[in-house]
Parts: structure tokens; sequence; C-alpha cells
């Protein structure tokens, strides 16, 4: 009898620890895909692809990053689970209207990419959808969030530590092959700021540049706070942190941003009932407003600043060029990762051959780039999730959005604002 009772339990014990290391292992890999998604650790191939005139532009190298192998694993094991299999046989799909005519249109843009592929674009959307798969799972499952926030509150710390140190150093903490910290040696690719009338290199931590820095801090930042079960102390120190890490990268996108999480979590904590719903309409307006007009401000900001910040002068210039390719190629746009390549040739101003980046506006480089087939479809899809979507919480970052390209370039920028949406969903459900 005893020797039976050790045979059972010697099987009971081997199966759980089976299963206990597995789900285990699971867990470790969701935490360390978040906390790779702020590395900037890729693999770069093709490079004769990416070269402009003699000039090698750093946007149209085909890059291979630490994250997207990562959801390629986690893509594998969702594949590979038994029980997913049965879950997604038991979903029954019915296509309404507004669904046909979204993938109807979505065929078209992607046939007309097709016309002019390149290895970058490809990358970019097998990224994308990678990426859309990731965020379906953690949206299925409640402790994945829970695993997610851990991760990110790790990701502010480390990227505060990098930031820190490479401020008040002034050099990288390692090699980029160990965290993928720029090599900050490179002076003349380097940001630099006056502080305190003294010259001092940004922190860019393990990003690609400090405005990228500051804004995932700030998002990371966002969505910790945005939580019922947050600490008084916790959250007072991931404020002053992101405050201090913006002020650090001198970005102003990142700091309206931050400013108008503050002003929602105000409005949120204050108001009424009543009162919340009014106000929010208006701050959502507002910002749709803001977001719209920011190219006409930047306009008239460069025929009187021009002089004293050069700045101002190339992201106008970017602007006129992107609504210049809208114009010329209204319904389908240049081309997805085509921006860069194009915008010599919709330009006047020479001088653009030395700034050659995507234009800083995402309604713009939507336009430019995909056309009205592309604002069509995500229309379609605003409407179609009108109610599941937290729109003020995706608004707020409309000043990034505005004055940056990294949220649609970048997979750490694409990642984060979907997460606040996969996130957000769930809690309005």
């Amino acid at each position: 009898m005893l020797n039976q009772f050790a045979n059972k339990w010697s099987v009971w014990q081997r199966k759980n620890f089976k299963h206990s290391w597995w789900e285990k292992f699971k867990q470790l890999l969701l935490f360390f895909t978040v906390f790779s998604l702020s590395s900037n650790l890729f693999f770069k191939f093709a490079i004769d692809q990416a070269y402009l005139k003699g000039l090698l532009v750093d946007y149209l190298i085909p890059k291979i990053y630490l994250f997207d192998c990562l959801l390629i694993v986690n893509l594998l094991i969702f594949l590979f689970n038994k029980k997913n299999w049965l879950k997604l046989k038991k979903i029954k799909i019915k296509l309404k209207k507004i669904d046909q005519l979204i993938l109807f249109l979505l065929a078209i843009f992607l046939i007309r990419q097709f016309l002019h592929i390149n290895l970058a674009v490809i990358i970019y959307l097998l990224r994308l959808v990678l990426i859309i798969i990731f965020m379906i799972t953690i949206y299925l499952d409640q402790e994945k969030q829970l695993i997610v926030r851990k991760a990110l509150l790790c990701s502010i710390l480390w990227l505060s530590f990098l930031a820190y140190y490479q401020f008040f150093m002034q050099r990288s903490l390692a090699p980029y092959q160990f965290f993928g910290e720029p090599n900050l040696g490179h002076f003349a690719l380097i940001s630099r700021a006056q502080f305190f009338n003294q010259e001092k290199i940004l922190p860019y931590a393990s990003t690609a540049h400090p405005n990228i820095l500051a804004g995932i801090i700030s998002l990371f930042t966002m969505i910790i706070l945005d939580n019922k079960n947050k600490k008084p102390l916790i959250s007072s120190l991931l404020l002053l942190n992101a405050l201090v890490i913006i002020f650090l990268t001198q970005s102003l996108s990142a700091f309206l941003t931050f400013c108008l999480f503050l002003i929602y979590s105000f409005i949120k904590q204050r108001a009424t009932n009543k009162q919340i719903s009014a106000c929010l309409k208006f701050f959502n307006l507002s910002l749709i407003a803001l977001f719209i007009f920011t190219p006409l401000i930047i306009k008239q900001l460069q025929l009187n600043l021009a002089k004293e910040y050069p700045s101002i002068l190339r992201r106008a210039t970017l602007n006129t060029a992107a609504w210049a390719m809208f114009s010329n190629q209204t319904i389908f746009g240049v081309g997805l990762n085509n921006y860069v390549k194009e915008v010599e040739n919709y330009s006047q101003n020479q001088e653009i051959v030395r700034f050659i980046q995507p234009v800083h506006h995402g309604g713009l480089l939507l336009l430019s780039e995909g056309g009205l087939i592309a604002l069509a479809i995500l229309l379609l899809l605003a409407w179609k999730f009108r109610t599941q979507i937290a729109w003020s919480k995706l608004l707020i970052l409309s000043p990034i959005f505005a004055l940056d390209h990294y949220l649609i370039t970048q997979a750490v920028g694409l990642t984060s604002w979907l997460l606040i949406i996969t996130i957000s969903w769930r809690s309005r459900r």
C-alpha cells in the first residue's frame, strides 16, 4: 500500500513539476519580451538597399530586433498549445458590412504596397502582425497584464538608471552589444543641449533617441499609474522620475503628453460623474483639434523663429513635403517606408538631404505614405471599435503623434500605444 502511494505521489509530483516549470517559463518569456521592448539591440542586413545618393539612411535599413525574436517565440508557443486551438475553433466569426469593407480596402492597400515592396517594409508588416497577435494574447489573460505591468516597471527602473548614468558620466555604461546603448563618443551624431551654461550629451539609455527615451518612460509610467491598486509612494516616485527624465532629455512632446495625462487623472479623480463626461468630451475634441492644426502652428512659427530654431524649419519643410506627396498621390500615397526615399523630390529646400527622416507628424506620415485608403481603413476601425477604445487615454498621446514619428516607425513606439489600447480595452469591457 505504501509503495502504491509512493508511486502515485511520484507521478503527481512529476506532472505538477513539469506543469509548474512550463508555466514559469512562459511567464518569464512574457516578462522579458516586454522588457526587451525598450532595447535598441538589432541585427541589420541588406544595407546596400539603404543608400540614397551615396548617403546611408538609417530608416531604410532592414532590422530584426531582439524584441522581434521573442515575439516569434511567443507566437510559436501560442500556436503549439492545443488549448488555444480549441478556443480558436469555438470562435464564430460573423463578418458585418463594415468588416467586409475594411477587409476589401486592406486588400487593395496591401496589393498596392507589394507593387513597390522592399525588405524593410516586409519586416515592418510582419512585426505589426506579431505585435497585434501578442496584444490579443495579453487581452485574453488578466494574469498576463499583471506581468506586463511588472515588466514595464522594471523597464522604467533600468532605463532611468542608464539615463542618469549617461547624463552624469557623459558616456555609455557598456558597448552597444550588451544593452543596445548608442556610442556616445560619436559626437557629430549625438544630441546635445545646454544645461546651466554647459553643453551636455542628452541621455539615450538603450533607445535610439532622447525623445524616444522620454516618450516611452512617460507612456510606461502612465500605464502603471492608470491602475486602481497603485501605491501612493510608488506613484509619487514614478511621477517625479518621469519629469526628471523629460527634463534631462529636453523632450517637448513627452512633456506635453505627460501634462495631459496629469490633467486627465485630475478630471477622473476630482470631477463628479456628470462632469467627467462633459469634461472628457471637451478634452478629446481639444486634443483632436491640436493634432490637426499642429502643422499650421509649426508653419507660423517657421516664419518668425526659423533662424533661431533650425529644427522648426526642418519640421516645416518635412511637413510641406508630406503634404505635396499626398496631393500628388492622394489615393494610395507614395507607399510604406517610401517617404524618406521621395522627400527630396517633393521639397524645394535642397538642405533636406542632410535631414532625411520621416515627417514628424503621424497624420501627415499616414497620408503621405498610405493616402486616403489608409485613412479610410483607420477611420472605419475607429468607428467599429468606438465603444471599446478608451479614446481619452489614446488622445493623450496626440502631442507625440503631432510632433514626432516614432509611435509609427519604431517598434517600441508602435507597441507602446497598442499596449495602452489593449489594457484600457479590457478595463472598459
